[in-house]
């Protein structure tokens, strides 16, 4: 016997076991007997409508299964994930110097601001006293001569 022929066998003995045993359909909570499938084999197959939004005709039966089915079981194949290797540290580049605190405060040639002023000199926003020179004009803590406009300095 060929295998062809045994699976057209096996499928023939199948098909004559199904049609003696009551059959359940999805749905049905009762047994069904042959007539009721005779019945129900005669409905044509569902199809939608040309609006697409329901059936065309009702009652109908589903389609019968694809010969040969779609599906087939196949076997699982997990690959190996590759190694990866790490790429070399390389050395960060130092650092320039950190400015000091003062050089925040105040950026190179922008305006100070200046606080209680009087015929001596004014004071800083950091508390320093800046002396008079004349009239707007002032000597910084570091010897420079810079512009005073109302209470702004500007060297």
């Amino acid at each position: 016997m060929t295998p062809r022929s045994a699976l057209f066998l096996a499928a023939l003995v199948a098909a004559q076991a199904t049609a003696q045993s009551p059959v359940a359909v999805p749905g049905i909570n009762r047994d069904v007997t042959s007539a009721e499938l005779r019945d129900y084999a005669r409905l044509p197959v569902c199809t939608l409508s040309a609006d697409g939004k329901r059936l065309a005709v009702e009652p109908c039966r589903t389609a019968p299964a694809r010969v040969p089915m779609p599906r087939r079981p196949v076997p699982l194949t997990i690959q190996r994930m590759p190694i990866v290797k790490q790429a070399p540290q390389v050395a960060m580049p130092s650092a320039p110097p950190v400015p000091s605190m003062q050089t925040l405060l105040t950026p190179p040639n922008a305006p100070q601001v200046l606080n209680g002023c009087s015929t001596t000199g004014c004071y800083d926003a950091n508390g320093v006293h800046i002396n008079n020179a004349g009239p707007g004009t002032v000597v910084s803590p570091t010897g420079k001569l810079c512009q005073r406009n109302g209470a702004l300095m500007q060297c």
